[in-house]
């Protein structure tokens, strides 16, 4: 027995959607007999909220940008809408296996009041491109596009390997 339920943890909708299809079955069983009408198809309660969810995506460009992943035969590509934000408050840094967009506004003062911005993005690089060579680019019109090339594995097969030459000797004479 659990210590916790396990419905705890789990969104509150569901729960409803649950409810509301256990009841939609009762009430078909006791409908058997022509006495009640048909009940009405009704929306889950998901589909409820649904107009809210493109509410919030059109609040997550506008704080900070809406963003494309395209990962091709010879490079990855991220294209991100970050026009709201001056280039020099946008960075992009690399580290071991990801990519981190971050722009940030310093606290600003607008006809209805003080409005500040920041977000921080960050990518895990797939295996195959190589993040020693990523290439940021910002265009005049505020979309930052940064690119990591595909690896370039050595040919396989034969190849010659150039010798170095010492001006000194390897042994000693005693």
């Amino acid at each position: 027995m659990a210590l916790v339920p396990s419905t705890m943890f789990r969104n509150w909708w569901d729960e409803m959607d649950r409810f509301h299809r256990e009841l939609e079955q009762h009430f078909q069983r006791l409908s058997t007999t022509k006495d009640f009408p048909p009940l009405p198809a009704f929306p889950s309660f998901k589909e409820f909220f649904r107009p809210w969810r493109e509410v919030f995506q059109e609040l997550e460009q506008q704080v900070g940008g809406s963003a494309k992943v395209e990962e091709g035969q010879d490079k990855y590509r991220v294209i991100v809408d970050v026009q709201q934000f001056a280039p020099e408050e946008v960075t992009v840094r690399t580290d071991d296996k990801c990519i981190t967009i971050e722009g940030k506004h310093e606290e600003k003062k607008d006809q209805h009041g003080y409005i500040s911005r920041h977000f921080v993005r960050r990518y895990q690089l797939p295996q195959g491109y190589d993040i020693g060579h990523v290439r940021p680019s910002l265009s005049s019109d505020g979309i930052l596009t940064i690119t990591a090339p595909r690896l370039v594995l050595p040919a396989p097969g034969e190849r010659i390997v150039p010798i170095e030459r010492q001006n000194r000797p390897a042994i000693k004479a005693v």
